[in-house]
């Protein structure tokens, strides 16, 4: 009889519960910026963060072996440089609470590299996502017709109670009508829409043709419609019809790295624009670049951005107290220019790796995060897009660099 092991149980179970916002925040006054509260430095424990606990000591428990080679190597060193601009950042708490979450979250993408069985736990994987992302899209496309939150209570796995009488809730307008786009059990549309993204992507080229996985992807679609991120509309859009067209599928990868790499350098541009969401990335951008200039070296700490950027924008009128809009930028602001590299080398490898190894659903799910982490900073920043991230990080290493349990 074949052993049952609790690590595996444990890693499905919290792959299940990726998308709960339910949570206990523990206010206090570090988490203040010039008198106002800042939702980033608010130290919080979430059921992924339990599991993913629990995950790595049975993991020890098991007595199963982590050999640093490769890309493990190279996230142990990237880990280690987080820790250590934590030690030294001005607001230590929320810093090393910040740096162990996004520790243990990687150790799920250890755990898919070395033992998800792609064989034998892939049938598995697409169910649970399969039923998750149905949940999530059915909840979004209720939230947007009832104009608010549909259990409004934040016990029913953290949904956000909301409506449009809500002081600073995200609204669209649609010939002349207010119109609420839903955030499913997520803070703002934007990174439902992310989600959503990832999983769509999913649904056409991985889950099981069958009505279940006919309905999760009409309903995900539809869901993702109805968040207006335009932003995440087009970079999906793009990124499949360029896959359709261009015979060399490389020149995805060179065009996106391309386009990355322009987003990075628009503080440097000439030119500038009336939209209040361009004008407020340009500003964390080059914030975040003044931050790196003045503390190259280890940056102001993991999950420190929020405490300093108001004192580097440039201008008073457009403060917005947020992370800066770029994963990337975030990290060599945060954490310091090796850090910075080691981020870009462990990124860039695995999406390298898919494409070399021909795994079409990871190489566009990688092509979709690059734009998608160089425009906004969810997958780094919020627990559940962040253990999304590991997760396909984790697939992608194992399609990259070979079957390893």
């Amino acid at each position: 009889m074949k052993k049952i092991q609790i690590s595996k149980i444990l890693f499905f179970v919290l792959i299940a519960v990726l998308p709960v916002n339910l949570g206990k925040h523990f206010e206090f006054s570090g988490a203040y910026v010039y008198g106002n509260l800042v939702d980033y430095l608010v130290p919080a424990l979430y059921p992924q963060d339990i599991l993913a606990l629990v995950l790595l000591l049975a993991i020890i428990f098991e007595k199963k072996k982590i050999v640093l080679q490769g890309p493990v190597r190279k996230l142990g060193v990237f880990l280690g440089l987080l820790f250590l601009s934590s030690i030294f950042a001005s607001r230590v708490l929320p810093s090393l609470w910040f740096s162990f979450r996004i520790f243990l979250y990687s150790m799920t993408a250890v755990y898919v590299y070395f033992w998800v069985d792609l064989e034998k736990d892939a049938a598995l994987l697409r169910k649970i996502l399969t039923i998750q992302f149905l949940f999530i899209s059915t909840l979004a496309i209720l939230q947007f017709f009832m104009r608010g939150a549909v259990f409004d209570n934040y016990l029913f796995l953290g949904e956000q109670p909301y409506s449009v009488s809500t002081p600073f809730i995200t609204k669209e307008f649609f010939f002349g009508s207010a119109i609420l786009p839903p955030m499913g059990l997520f803070r703002h549309p934007n990174v439902l829409a992310g989600y959503l993204a990832l999983l769509l992507i999913m649904t056409i080229f991985r889950f099981p043709r069958n009505n279940l996985g006919v309905v999760s992807f009409c309903l995900g679609l539809l869901a993702l419609l109805m968040t207006f991120s335009v932003f995440t509309w087009a970079v999906v859009f793009l990124t499949l019809v360029l896959y359709k067209i261009l015979p060399d599928k490389k020149h995805i990868m060179y065009l996106y790295l391309f386009g990355a790499s322009l987003i990075m350098l628009v503080p440097f541009f000439p030119f500038s624009s009336d939209s209040a969401s361009f004008y407020r990335r340009d500003s964390l951008l080059g914030a975040s670049y003044r931050i790196a200039g003045e503390f190259p070296l280890l940056g102001v700490g993991a999950n420190n951005f929020t405490s300093y950027v108001d004192d580097y924008q440039v201008t008073d009128d457009i403060r917005f107290t947020q992370p800066v809009h770029n994963v990337f930028a975030l990290v060599l602001a945060e954490s310091g220019v090796f850090a910075f590299l080691l981020f870009l080398l462990i990124f860039f490898e695995a999406y390298a790796g898919v494409f070399r190894e021909g795994s079409t659903p990871l190489f566009i799910s990688m092509s979709v995060l690059l734009l998608l982490m160089s425009f906004d900073h969810y997958f780094w920043t919020m627990h559940q897009t962040s253990l999304l991230f590991f997760l396909v990080l984790g697939l992608s290493w194992k399609y990259a660099y070979g079957q390893r349990n």
